[in-house]
């Protein structure tokens, strides 16, 4: 496992201490560079040629936006949001940020961020694309976290979000439903309720309630209701799939 160079930008020079130290229990990372100056963290950068970067968001000067903004280009540092503010998530996840922090950092969280920005370095050394498409940011209790779509099971709509289910719990999105089928493939996903969607390939059977609704069974047990108008299609669905 090669070893990450990584810079810390924050503001704050506690955040720094303390996110260097948390650091330090994550194999494969060395800090190499910190600064508190949002307006010397691009030359900070330049300088170190670092593969990670971990970089709050609201800061004097210029916002972690700003920098990113100036880190364009095939050699660029994977980027990791460390900030006390959950609201950033979707303009994080609309310039590529690898992952979304929320302090104070629980180990678990900062270790699968590492984790996930050398799959994200080594899938560009391979010339690997990350496309917006493949994954949302997505709430999780006092988490921001990103969901692969590889790893939804499926979706439902919950007032102004939708719930992405997977096998790890999920988490919120503040899409509609219909927004976000605008951004599923076709292939993979079908709607099957005015407020629910299906991974396809994780539908194992239709039953009716004894109140005569109907709902889809999927492989992990979870019961998704079934809209009049789309049980028809999933009839048809689960006999090519069985035959």
């Amino acid at each position: 496992m090669r070893q990450l160079r990584a810079v810390l930008v924050d503001d704050e020079q506690l955040a720094l201490t303390r996110l260097s130290r948390s650091l330090e229990a994550v194999d494969g990372v060395e800090v190499v560079a910190s600064t508190t100056s949002a307006r010397e963290a691009v030359r900070t950068i330049g300088g170190a040629r670092p593969d990670l970067v971990f970089l709050d968001v609201a800061m004097p000067g210029l916002s972690g936006f700003d920098i990113v903004g100036q880190l364009r280009g095939e050699e660029a540092p994977a980027v990791i949001f460390v900030t006390a503010y959950d609201h950033y998530a979707v303009q994080a996840f609309g310039v590529d940020a690898v992952d979304y922090l929320l302090k104070p950092v629980a180990p678990a969280r900062l270790k699968a961020a590492v984790g996930r920005a050398r799959t994200w370095l080594d899938g560009r050394a391979v010339g690997v694309k990350t496309q917006a498409a493949d994954s949302f940011w997505a709430h999780r209790h006092r988490e921001v976290v990103r969901i692969m779509i590889r790893d939804v099971q499926w979706i439902e709509a919950n007032g102004d979000y939708v719930h992405l289910h997977t096998a790890e719990g999920g988490g919120l999105v503040r899409l509609t439903l219909a927004a976000l089928e605008a951004q599923l493939d076709g292939t993979l996903f079908m709607r099957v309720h005015r407020s629910a969607i299906c991974r396809r390939s994780l539908i194992a059977g239709l039953r009716r309630k004894p109140t005569g609704a109907l709902i889809a069974v999927l492989e992990s047990g979870d019961e998704v209701p079934v809209g009049r108008r789309f049980g028809g299609g999933l009839r048809a669905l689960l006999k090519k799939m069985q035959g």
